[in-house]
């Protein structure tokens, strides 16, 4: 029995990150709405393009429609898909506002539909050997985590990226990555920091972000930059008996880029010399160890979103944890325009 979802929006998310995972988790892409359509018949001759998503959303032999537009339109186009009565995966930032997203999630009760949010980061490489360790205890009390995601672009380019608009900006695009993980790990915290920067010449967005989330004594950063020449460092976490560091950041998105199909052996699998460095007081002495990283897997959200629907099986990413999301941006926009601390 296939499996059949419909793309909106065939741009760099669309057709790098959405399309490529779908065959690894045996759901057949069949349609595709975007402008684009001499592309879409390049890379999927099998699939039907559509115009608009309108078109797209009258199938009603889809068993998903994935919403890959851009953010500013995440929450008006997904509320469509879900009154047209498909279930739907929507690509981060999963709404503008907290109160979008409380109006997506009211959607999809009233059509008894699935929502989710491609939080496809959950399934990096560093961020699931991280998870194992704490898991497992091996680091002992955690009381120090710093995430980075940088990159060079000093250029922000006459995108809609790089507009005033909703949705738009560091905190939703990488930041909105950083934050989900950090409260995987943690929790929601108890009290928000922020500082949100515009630091490019003719930027109209923020492209500069730290923020820092309190849990007791234990302190989560995340800092992300448009402007970082030097963007290797990833994570670091400290523990009462042990940290870890890693450096380079997961390797599934330049294998996409690089034309690697999702099914490949080699997908997601990280090269010795990026391993992460494990640091523990043993025998007397500080003892540093490569140690191997977790194979990283963004297809395996697909997989759980089409047992979800399959099955009944609870979703990789729920709404709510999107909202909580989106929820926590808008603490930091608040907290970095007060320059204060602001408590849950």
């Amino acid at each position: 029995m296939t499996f059949r979802a419909g793309l909106i929006g065939y741009g760099l998310g669309g057709k790098t990150f959405h399309a490529p995972l779908l065959e690894a988790a045996g759901i057949d892409l069949v349609a595709i709405a975007s402008s684009r359509e001499s592309d879409i018949k390049a890379d999927f001759p099998e699939a039907t393009p559509h115009a608009n998503a309108d078109a797209l959303l009258t199938d009603n032999s889809l068993d998903l429609v994935i919403v890959c537009t851009p953010s500013q339109t995440h929450s008006d186009v997904t509320i469509k898909a879900l009154d047209a009565g498909h279930n739907v995966v929507v690509d981060k930032p999963f709404a503008a506002t907290a109160g979008d997203a409380d109006r997506m999630i009211a959607a999809a009760a009233n059509s008894g539909k699935l929502l989710s949010c491609f939080q496809n980061r959950r399934w990096d490489s560093d961020f699931l050997t991280i998870k194992d360790l704490l898991a497992r205890d091996t680091l002992g009390q955690v009381h120090e985590y710093q995430a980075n995601f940088e990159f060079y672009k000093p250029d922000p380019g006459d995108v809609w990226q790089n507009r005033d608009l909703p949705a738009v900006g560091i905190e939703y695009d990488l930041g909105t990555h950083m934050i989900d993980q950090t409260v995987q790990l943690f929790g929601v915290p108890e009290w928000v920091e922020g500082d949100l920067r515009k630091m490019r010449p003719v930027s109209q967005v923020h492209d500069l972000m730290t923020v820092r989330f309190g849990y007791g004594g234990m302190r989560a950063t995340m800092t992300a930059s448009y402007l970082s020449t030097n963007h290797t460092l990833r994570s670091t976490i400290h523990g009462a008996t042990g940290s870890f560091r890693k450096y380079h950041m997961d390797c599934q998105e330049a294998q996409l880029k690089g034309g690697m199909k999702a099914t490949d052996p080699a997908f997601g699998v990280e090269d010795p010399s990026k391993y992460g460095t494990l640091t523990q007081f043993t025998d007397g002495a500080l003892q540093d160890e490569a140690l191997p990283l977790k194979n990283g897997e963004h297809h395996t959200y697909y997989r759980l979103v089409r047992e979800a629907i399959q099955a009944g099986t609870p979703p990789p990413v729920t709404a709510e944890e999107a909202r909580t999301v989106i929820g926590l941006i808008e603490t930091a926009q608040e907290a970095s325009k007060r320059g204060t601390r602001i408590h849950l």
